[in-house]
């Protein structure tokens, strides 16, 4: 007697549920009258709602309950007969792709309609965790830019100034040895960067870099950060002790910004790690030898300090063994536009824009005064490619203090050179300002003022352009939206 076949499809009808909960994506399955007959656990999750809730109810009724944000497709596959898709927002602000496919019987008709929905809001941020990776690795490699090692030396680096270039020739020579480094400056002139090229370009560049900021260190903390702390050795300590900074820097370098605001107490401390190479954690009674190179930085002047107390001037004397002092940008003109070209590079690859200056925006840039010095321009150019839509940078697009100081400058020099041109006819507003106006239209009538005379006294627009610097189609449209105030 044979054996009766039983049909494959009967155990899988069996276990249809628990196929569908096996699938990631969100599975909703209903008739062609828009009935829902299945959901999965995917679904579920997706919607926040229940398979309870959603078997036997029709799509339409679902959409009145929230469930869609917008018609279901269900009924467009039916009457196509075509996979359609949409893009559909949940009562819990989830948003979904829904894709839906048709299936149908024997003679043809649709029967069924099956949706896959998948979380695009988890895709999302899955995206923007990639990019701001992909930001980490650009950012990375555009600090690299400087730090390229040919033979343990440094061969890139932004340095047209020839105070900037004799700079860099000292800290090759500095780099080299394992003295204690103090590099001076005024705030954002870089000298976080200059610390980090020191240690790239010493015999440690493989081991650690530890930068310390020791400004933003509570002064009871600072020492235990500094030198770590043994086990039990205040209220709150890690039961099995921490290092510190130093241990973590072994065989490296440890960067101490803003040195000048280390308490005057640990200090002294700081000060015998420096002469004796050992330190003893927080709470021990043993020392320990290290070994690391010291670099510290500071926008006050120590020296100051030290004369009247608010600094030890032993500790000052021992730092002071290879001095860095970076002259502020205001100094070094010659570096403002290749450092903007630069940065115009970085922040056009970061941000996928090719974005260029103009002549004129050059000129202003090249003539601003800088007080927040290369972080101030690495700042600004990178709000301006973020925010710049032409492609190109226009004076307008700087900030109004910039334009303002050029002008003046402008002004002075036109006045200087041509005697005739008074100063009244150039710069009337900033004589005799209108200190109730807005500050906007007192600096269109500035320019506008500034322009008409400068016109009139060249004879034409092209030969006032052309001596000012300016372009005639900026002169144009400087005038025609003074007009229209």
């Amino acid at each position: 007697m044979r054996k009766k076949v039983q049909s494959p499809l009967d155990p899988v009808a069996g276990h249809l549920d628990a196929i569908l909960d096996s699938i990631e994506d969100g599975v909703f399955i209903a008739d062609r009258d828009g009935y829902a007959l299945k959901a999965n656990a995917a679904y579920e999750q997706l919607t926040g709602m229940s398979k309870s809730e959603l078997i036997g109810k029709n799509v339409e009724e679902l959409k009145k309950e929230g469930l869609f944000n917008i018609a279901p497709i269900t009924p467009e596959i039916v009457a196509t007969g075509r996979p359609a898709s949409s893009i559909q927002v949940t009562r819990d602000n989830r948003s979904m792709t829904i894709d839906g496919k048709p299936i149908r019987d024997p003679d043809g008709k649709v029967s069924l309609v099956v949706l896959y929905a998948r979380d695009i809001t988890l895709m999302a941020r899955m995206r923007e965790r990639i990019s701001r990776q992909q930001e980490l690795i650009e950012t990375y490699q555009h600090q690299m830019d400087f730090f390229i090692r040919e033979g343990g030396g440094i061969t890139s680096f932004i340095a047209e100034n020839s105070a900037m270039k004799r700079l860099m020739d000292l800290l090759r020579r500095i780099a080299a040895t394992d003295a204690v480094a103090l590099v001076l400056g005024e705030t954002g002139v870089g000298k976080e960067l200059f610390a980090r090229m020191i240690h790239e370009a010493s015999p440690r560049r493989e081991k650690p870099f530890v930068k310390v900021d020791c400004a933003s260190i509570p002064e009871n903390l600072i020492e235990a950060e500094l030198f770590g702390y043994a086990p039990g050795a205040f209220t709150g300590a890690h039961p099995k002790g921490r290092v510190g900074f130093f241990e973590m820097a072994d065989g490296g370098t440890i960067f101490l910004d803003e040195i000048g605001e280390m308490p005057l107490g640990l200090q002294s401390k700081l000060l015998r790690v420096l002469q004796d190479r050992e330190l003893t954690p927080v709470g021990s009674s043993k020392c320990r030898k290290t070994n690391v190179r010291v670099i510290a930085a500071t926008n006050r002047n120590l020296e100051a300090e030290a004369r009247v107390g608010t600094f030890r001037s032993d500790l000052f004397f021992r730092l002071r063994v290879a001095v860095l002092e970076i002259p502020p940008l205001r100094d070094r003109p010659d570096d403002i536009l290749p450092l903007a070209r630069m940065f115009l590079q970085r922040f056009g690859s970061r941000y996928r824009k090719r974005t260029t200056l103009s002549l004129e925006s050059e000129r202003i840039l090249a003539h601003y005064n800088w007080p927040g010095n290369v972080r101030e321009l690495e700042n600004l150019i990178e709000g301006l490619v973020i925010t710049c839509d032409s492609g190109c940078i226009e004076s307008d697009d700087l900030p109004t203090a910039m334009r303002v100081t050029e002008c003046l400058l402008s002004a002075a020099e036109a006045a200087a050179q041509q005697p005739a041109l008074s100063l009244a006819a150039s710069a009337p507003a900033a004589i005799e300002p209108d200190w109730e106006r807005p500050y906007k239209d007192v600096i269109s009538t500035f320019e506008r003022d500034y322009l008409e005379g400068a016109i009139s006294h060249f004879g034409s627009i092209g030969e006032a352009a052309k001596r000012l610097g300016l372009d005639r189609t900026t002169i144009f449209r400087k005038l025609k939206r003074a007009a229209g105030e």
